[in-house]
């Protein structure tokens, strides 16, 4: 069965076992991110009392889209799952009564608007007409927790440099200025497309799709407003310990729209020089971003389209450096001698007929397609249906590792010490198709929304080299050349397959909004990784093959000593150490149902309450691989009792509580000062590859310290596994990580119309990750200072068979965040809008960020116990963060 077909049948599977849970509890569930914004309000009469039964409308003018309801008991209405944008007109009527209407109406990405009417009697002839709207982003009472919301106006005006989303939420704060908010691990980030699961899920590189290979999975001129959300009280948002990164596409309207653009640049706009010297290595480069937009109606007031289409071009130098030709080393060369490369690359040519390429000189291509297309549905004044697909094709070619494996770490260039040769490289290659189905239906008493989503990632290395070993050459204890095949680019392959349902539904009664939810996703992967196939070989390392083949010998870091061991008279038969036979990789599934309940309630015009709970429960669906001899393993829990580490087993599903509360308090009732905040627990993801490192090193891998003599074992596929103890396990009790956050703001008019906003949050890791090793020996004792001593080289491991250890992925409740921002915004009558903020951030953890589960252990500097780490500054955010903005616009009539 090939691996789409199995994905789909473990899929159906499990939309079975979860199906009656979902219909049965239908949901109001915005778990990924809103993609629409709501009204409510309330109606009254003169005198002030509640107009039960008046009809309220709004008219989404572009689009001609309608929404209704009806004033219900205490005068309440609500708006759900409206467009965003606008200019809204919204009309409110009732018998007897003069019929009011408020124009110029615009509603914000995932915002609820305020605003509130006052009906005059039509008998009588005086009276004023009173329309209270809170259109302030920041001053309205649907507004708890931190967040940020980039309008389209500001996504039109702002200057992007890289025209990608990604410039847009640094105007948060919070954000250290690329994807980390708070000081928290951007992996545990939650970033949505329309209301899509739009991440990286297995977790390798950058946290959105499209990283590797820089570009941008969405074209920008299809971006309509952006959601950053750092502390939602909502319970309906879930999925993330970090931020809720959400953006919205345009949508048609009713007028035809066309445009074309291109934005170019070629050498020409680069500088040659630095600091008086000449650039050595300037060769021709080129940049091409073009795109097309299209939109209007199919249908008027019922059907929409919009379209956008781009590709980009993109050409840059291999190698900012060149080979030195005369024995003084300019700005640009490196000390790496043309001569010699020519030598090495003769000499492969003549003894194993292998093509290294050109080792300067030559052009790495960048490309990549994307295609967004979105339907719009009006199918009455009850039911509207979007659609919508997103294409990303990119390419991207790259040098090999910088550092992992080369001589002493030193780093394979190209820089002033190493140059490697073309064909050590590789393309990297991310494709992705996303579908999105969403479906809002609403009455006087009740809302619904459906939405499901499915996201097909596809990514992959095309190298340029012919399967050949990975040779690394050095020099005076430095890398000074890589020849042979990429070493992390054998048949590197990741498919991801992410499928998404929610059907959301809420109660109107009253002042209060009831939410019921459940929500589904399922992730499958597969991923083949196969490090040391084609064999590494560190010349400068003397290799002398005995009667196994089995390389062994002493160091050195000389040139001469390549060309001696590849001697055409007696070279090392490097070609015999290419890897035969199939390729390993491991298939993952884990799915995550979730359900909650939640109460808005609108105690006064003055004071709003939002409390419910949350409840995440993971699904773990991968069989591994079964092995006994790991399981036989000597190993210490992180308290040095003895534990049996279970490889096979992946932890018990465990109930996952999430209760939050949030208020907003109007204080004097003009929205002259607000206060808000709430506080609670929110439940995010692990980047699945740290789950893939459990599934691929069961301590049976053939490429990692095999054990000499241990038994060998089968797995489901027959394939044959040499027993090893590089072992990574999850600890049975193991918990997706939560964190308990606080948040308290104040917002107040100032002097002169600005608007100040002083903000706090505190949040607590309840359950953060860490990686200990179970094959690390009690300390044998303690220095003075109180320091464990473990022992040198060789007496620290339980298992001394040489291999690198039993990594388990555990729980600690250690960590927090502290984050103070203080902001100023202006808007002027001219058009001109500014704003400044400072912002404060202290965050520890003992968790570095990485793709490798093990290196959380390996890499952790402590001071103490490696399985005890200290609490750390976070890798992540700034400690201080000063933002400023200013935008103009002019109206030309």
């Amino acid at each position: 069965m090939n691996t789409a077909s199995a994905y789909a049948v473990k899929a159906a599977r499990r939309l079975v076992l979860c199906g009656f849970s979902l219909f049965l509890l239908s949901s109001g569930l915005f778990a990924q991110g809103v993609t629409t914004g709501a009204m409510n309000g309330i109606v009254t009469d003169s005198k002030g009392d509640a107009l039960l039964g008046a009809n309220v409308v709004a008219v989404h003018q572009p689009s001609g889209t309608k929404y209704g309801t009806a004033v219900r008991t205490g005068g309440a209405f609500n708006l759900p799952n409206l467009k965003i944008g606008g200019p809204y007109s919204v009309t409110v009527s009732h018998v007897g009564y003069k019929t009011q209407t408020q124009e110029n109406v615009f509603i914000g990405l995932g915002q609820n608007l305020r605003l509130d009417f006052k009906l005059i009697e039509e008998i009588l002839t005086t009276g004023v007409i009173e329309v209270t709207a809170e259109q302030d982003a920041v001053l309205n009472s649907g507004r708890t927790g931190a967040a940020t919301y980039i309008t389209s106006t500001q996504v039109a005006e702002l200057p992007s440099v890289k025209r990608s989303t990604r410039d847009l939420t640094r105007l948060d704060p919070r954000s250290d200025g690329n994807f980390s908010f708070g000081g928290r691990n951007w992996l545990y980030n939650n970033i949505s497309l329309d209301g899509s699961y739009f991440n990286n899920p297995f977790g390798l590189d950058d946290p959105a799709p499209g990283g590797q290979t820089g570009a941008e999975p969405v074209p920008f001129d299809a971006v309509e407003q952006v959601q950053v959300s750092v502390a939602p009280f909502d319970v309906r948002q879930g999925g993330f310990t970090g931020a809720g990164i959400n953006t919205v596409t345009k949508s048609g309207t009713n007028q035809f729209k066309l445009s074309a653009y291109s934005f170019l640049r070629n050498e020409s706009l680069l500088g040659n020089s630095v600091r008086g010297q000449d650039v050595i290595a300037n060769p021709d480069l080129s940049f091409n971003q073009s795109g097309i937009t299209a939109s209007g109606p199919l249908v008027k007031n019922k059907l929409f389209f919009f379209v956008n289409a781009e590709l980009e071009r993109r050409d840059d130098p291999g190698s900012n450096f060149v080979a030195d030709r005369d024995g003084t080393v300019k700005f640009g060369e490196s000390r790496v001698r043309a001569s010699v490369m020519d030598q090495i690359r003769q000499r492969m040519k003549q003894v194993y007929n292998y093509e290294t390429g050109p080792y300067e000189g030559y052009i790495h291509e960048t490309n990549n397609e994307k295609l967004l297309v979105k339907l719009d549905w009006n199918i009455n004044d009850k039911n509207n249906l979007t659609f919508r697909y997103n294409l990303l094709d990119a390419r991207r070619d790259l040098p090999p590792h910088p550092f992992v494996l080369s001589v002493n770490n030193t780093g394979r260039g190209p820089n002033e010490s190493s140059l490697p040769f073309q064909n050590s490289g590789y393309q990297i290659n991310n494709d992705l198709h996303s579908f999105a189905l969403e479906l809002n239906s609403q009455t006087s008493k009740f809302a619904n929304r459906f939405f499901a989503s499915y996201n097909r990632f596809r990514d992959s290395r095309a190298p340029f080299s012919e399967p050949f070993p990975t040779v690394e050459i050095g020099e005076e204890g430095k890398t000074y050349t890589t020849v042979g095949h990429e070493p992390f680019s054998i048949h590197n392959i990741l498919d991801q397959d992410v499928l998404q349902i929610t059907n959301n539904f809420s109660i109107f009664s009253g002042k209060h909004v009831f939410t019921l939810g459940a929500t589904y996703e399922s992730y499958s992967f597969f991923n083949s990784f196969n490090i040391f196939r084609h064999g590494v070989f560190f010349l400068p390392y003397f290799l002398d093959f005995e009667g196994d083949g089995v390389p062994n010998g002493s160091t050195f870091f000389r040139l001469e000593d390549f060309f001696a061991e590849t001697d055409p008279d007696s070279a090392l038969p490097l070609r015999s150490m290419v890897g035969r036979g199939p390729f390993k990789g491991e298939n993952i599934d884990v799915g995550q149902l979730a359900f909650y309940a939640q109460d808005e309630y609108l105690l006064s015009k003055k004071f709003s309450l939002t409390y419910g709970v949350r409840v995440d429960l993971p699904i773990y669906s991968t069989d591994l691989v079964d092995n006994p001899f790991s399981r036989g393993l000597n190993a210490l829990d992180e308290n040095d009792q003895k534990e049996t580490v279970d490889q096979s087993k992946l932890p018990d599903t465990k109930l996952l509580f999430s209760p939050r509360v949030g208020f907003n308090w109007d204080v004097s009732g003009d929205r002259s000062l607000q206060v808000r905040g709430g506080t609670g627990i929110f439940t995010g993801r692990v980047p699945f590859v740290w789950i893939g490192n459990n599934v691929s090193n069961p301590g049976a891998n053939p490429n990692l310290y095999p054990a000499a003599g241990a038994q060998q074992i089968k797995t489901s596929d027959d394939a044959i596994l040499q027993q090893s103890f590089d072992l990574n396990a999850m600890s049975p009790d193991f918990k997706w990580p939560q964190v308990w956050t606080s948040n308290l703001a104040f917002d107040k008019k100032l002097f002169w119309d600005m608007l100040g906003t002083l903000e706090f949050i505190y949040g607590k890791d309840l359950n953060s990750v860490f990686v200990r090793n179970a094959d690390l020996v009690k300390p044998v004792r303690f220095l003075p200072d109180g320091r464990p001593y473990f022992g040198g080289s060789g007496n620290n491991e339980l298992n001394p068979d040489g291999g690198a250890g039993i990594y388990v992925i555990d729980n600690t409740d250690e960590g927090y965040n502290v984050n103070v921002t203080a902001q100023l915004r202006k808007s002027f009558d001219n058009g001109l809008n500014t704003s400044l903020s400072y912002s404060f951030t202290q965050a520890k953890n003992n968790l570095k960020s990485t793709e490798i589960a093990s290196v959380l252990w390996q890499n952790q500097p402590v001071q103490g116990d490696p399985n005890k780490p200290e609490l750390s500054f976070s890798e992540f955010g700034n400690r201080h963060r000063i933002v400023g903005g200013a935008t103009y616009t002019k109206n030309w009539s």
